[in-house]
């Protein structure tokens, strides 16, 4: 993550630098991007590229941290549903919502290509809770268990759709998919 440093510089001077760093990582990848071809697109010293970060991985980190909270920005609070219509509904707005920020900016889901995402984000928790509390899910053999297998099936066609072609992804059909690959996994016996 960037130095304390990097706080301090103005956010449109921040913005600059990450947004060239992203579209650097997008196009070339983690691996083939150039740091000193960041540098001098966005105009800073070497000096001062070094003062804010300790080099190409942890500006990567920076730029995919950022990319991360983008969508989840996009994706947005979950709320408690009344139904499991309510949940579905829910879950596919916001699979659309996601989708339509992924096509508008292409930088961004090059980033989550390359980035693993490990962590279980509010949203899912929030999502896998609500869907527990309707009924939906049997926790046999281990609640825990299914909530990881859950996370697995989501960040698997997440995976799978950011694959896809912008052009021939289809968000509608994607959330129809991992609806129902979740459906199976949490069907009782």
């Amino acid at each position: 993550m960037p130095l304390p440093r990097f706080e301090r510089l103005p956010a449109a001077a921040r913005a600059a630098f990450l947004d060239t760093a992203r579209a650097h990582f997008a196009r070339d990848g983690r691996d083939g991007a150039s740091l000193n071809r960041i540098i001098d697109d966005s105009g800073i010293s070497k000096s001062s590229a070094y003062h804010y970060f300790d080099g190409k991985g942890d500006l990567f980190e920076t730029v995919a941290a950022d990319s991360l909270q983008r969508a989840a920005q996009t994706l947005g609070e979950w709320s408690p549903a009344a139904d499991a219509d309510g949940l579905w509904r829910q879950f596919h707005a916001a699979n659309e919502r996601l989708g339509a920020f992924l096509a508008a900016h292409p930088d961004h889901r090059a980033l989550l290509e390359q980035t693993p995402g490990d962590a279980p984000s509010s949203w899912f928790a929030a999502f896998f809770a609500d869907a527990a509390r309707l009924g939906l899910i049997d926790g046999t053999p281990d609640r825990r268990l299914i909530e990881t297998a859950s996370l697995a099936v989501l960040r698997a066609a997440d995976r799978w759709a950011l694959a896809q072609p912008v052009e021939r992804f289809d968000p509608v059909a994607a959330g129809a998919a991992a609806q129902a690959l979740l459906q199976r996994l949490w069907r009782s016996a």
